[in-house]
């Protein structure tokens, strides 16, 4: 298998990882009685931290920018897949009556459709200069 296609599975199953962190944030969180278009917003940010930690150090590598500047970069490029999953997840979430498990559902959905071009846009923006 090339190192890409290695990569990318190893992006895979780190999304998987940050998959399962934003859903139980965000099950909990709707659970507790939170909205859930604005709780997703919540959950996002927890599992984008646990995502960018787990890809620098296993997916990727370090690239030699200080892991602030690092961190910045992925959150920017991360943005923008999440901005498509959050779409997708409202459009799923406006389809079926509010419960925590269909907030899940419609995460899972959005988070299918992202996952490609967030695997490029890390690839490519945050991480071409990795030494891994």
């Amino acid at each position: 298998m090339s190192a890409t296609g290695q990569q990318f599975l190893r992006f895979a199953a780190v999304g998987g990882i940050g998959f399962v962190v934003d859903a139980v944030a965000l099950y909990l969180l709707v659970e507790m009685g939170g909205a859930p278009l604005l709780m997703r917003l919540f959950s996002f940010a927890l599992a984008v931290s646990v995502t960018w930690a787990l890809n620098r150090a296993w997916t990727f590598g370090r690239t030699g920018r200080r892991p602030r500047t690092e961190y910045a970069a992925y959150v920017s490029v991360q943005t923008v897949g999440v901005a498509i999953n959050y779409a997708v997840y409202a459009l799923v979430l406006s389809m079926l009556t509010p419960s925590p498990a269909h907030a899940v559902f419609a995460l899972a959905c959005g988070s299918a459709v992202a996952l490609v071009g967030n695997f490029i846009g890390a690839r490519t923006l945050v991480y071409r200069d990795a030494r891994g």
